[in-house]
C-alpha cells in the first residue's frame, strides 16, 4: 500500500511517518505541487491531507478545493483529513465535502493504523 502525507504540522507528520513507514510505502509531500506529483507518479492508495493548511501554502486553493481535485483526478485514492482536536466543525465540513474519515491531532498511532487498515478493505 502506498500512502502520501501532506501535513503542515511537522511533529504529527513525523509521528505519522514513523508509525506507518515500517509496514507501508510512505511519502511526505512538501507542497501542493509535490503532493499532486507524488499521487500521480507513485499510484498512491491513500493520502492524508491536513485540513488546517494555511491557504497561502496551498497555491491559492482552499484545502477542500484541493481535496476535490484529488478525488476527481484520482478517484481510487482515499482521502483522509487531519485536523486539530479543538476544531470539531471541521470534521462536519469535511464529511460534507466528501471526506468522511478525519483523524485529529494529537494523532494517536492506534487510530492512524485503524484508518489505514480500514482503507485497505
Amino acid at each position: 500500500m502506498k500512502i502520501v502525507i501532506y501535513n503542515d504540522e511537522l511533529r504529527s507528520e513525523m509521528q505519522m511517518y514513523l508509525a506507518l513507514s515500517h509496514k507501508y510505502d510512505v511519502e511526505i509531500a512538501q507542497d501542493v505541487d509535490d503532493l499532486m506529483n507524488l499521487l500521480a507518479e507513485h499510484a498512491a492508495d491513500l493520502t492524508f491531507l491536513d485540513l488546517a493548511i494555511d491557504e497561502d501554502n496551498s497555491a491559492e486553493k482552499s484545502v477542500f478545493e484541493l481535496a476535490e481535485q484529488i478525488m476527481t483526478r484520482f478517484p481510487k485514492i482515499k482521502v483522509v483529513g487531519i485536523c486539530d482536536d479543538d476544531d470539531p466543525d471541521l470534521k462536519a465540513i469535511a464529511a460534507h465535502q466528501g471526506i468522511p474519515e478525519v483523524i485529529t491531532r494529537p494523532i494517536k498511532n492506534r487510530e492512524l493504523l485503524k484508518v489505514v487498515e480500514k482503507s485497505k478493505k
